[in-house]
């Protein structure tokens, strides 16, 4: 069965601070119906003390909830001392009962490094696919794939950043990358209009989208994208990626997130 996550990005500020700790995010998204969540560099950090990261563990068992992954901490150098502070913040994730890692790195030869790293440690890598980088379409994933060649790597497919890249994004797509998607990012959005304005609407490469959301049929296809993720067999987590949503209360957002994905999921 798929496990609905929630990412911290719901709650982040300008990806500098969350409006709330992490104890208090976790109960936030238990009380909204999921069984996970992905903890942002902005949640997680190197300086959390041992007794600081097993009570939120404590606080995810009571809940009964799961980490899907958590944020690498950004400017880690690709060096040798880089990889002694990846393992060392790998040990502190570990207390979280979680073994998925996710990062932002796009040079092949450091993600080989880091994943083997990982691989020592029984955890694995993930990489969002996003515009602007190898993982911004499918051949470029598949390319990156290759070129990485590590079992423990795989990509958390988000068809929203296919989508912005232009790109075919539903079940072909999918079933391309197939036993490469880990998890899968859920962020709603369609072409934006004329009309269209505020903070939910933004241009990539002279393209306008508007975020909308989940289950607007206006939006993406994710009928598709799931009709896909069963045709590979995916049994991954599903995780709600969205940033604040400015047209309505964070948590009846998160809860009609929960409805109507669990109607993909149950279609």
């Amino acid at each position: 069965m798929l496990k609905l996550g929630l990412s911290g990005r719901l709650i982040e500020i300008q990806y500098r601070r969350c409006e709330m700790g992490v104890p208090d995010f976790i109960r936030f998204a238990g009380e909204n119906g999921y069984k996970a969540v992905e903890l942002r560099s902005t949640q997680i950090t190197m300086n959390l003390t041992e007794k600081e990261l097993k009570g939120i563990r404590k606080t995810a068992d009571e809940l009964g909830l799961e980490f899907s992954s958590v944020f690498i901490p950004k400017n880690i150098p690709a060096d040798n001392s880089g990889l002694r502070t990846l393992e060392e913040f790998a040990y502190k994730v570990q207390m979280l009962g979680c073994v998925t890692l996710k990062s932002w790195d796009k040079d092949s030869d450091w993600i080989r490094r880091e994943c083997d790293i990982l691989k020592s440690l029984g955890m694995e890598l993930i990489i969002q696919t996003h515009t602007g980088g190898p993982l911004e379409n499918t051949a470029l994933c598949l390319d990156t794939l290759k070129r990485i060649n590590r079992e423990n790597f795989g990509l958390q497919y988000d068809p929203a950043n296919f989508f912005e890249a232009n790109e075919d994004y539903r079940e072909d797509t999918v079933k391309k990358l197939g036993k490469h998607i880990k998890q899968l990012s859920v962020q709603n959005c369609r072409s934006a209009r004329p009309e269209d304005k505020g903070n939910d609407v933004w241009e990539h490469e002279g393209r306008r989208f508007k975020r909308v959301l989940p289950g607007d049929p206006t939006g993406l296809d994710y009928v598709s994208v799931f009709r896909g993720l069963k045709a590979v067999g995916f049994n991954g987590y599903v995780i709600v990626n969205e940033s604040m949503f400015t047209q309505m209360e964070a948590g009846v957002f998160a809860r009609r997130a929960v409805d109507e994905l669990q109607k993909l999921i149950l279609s």
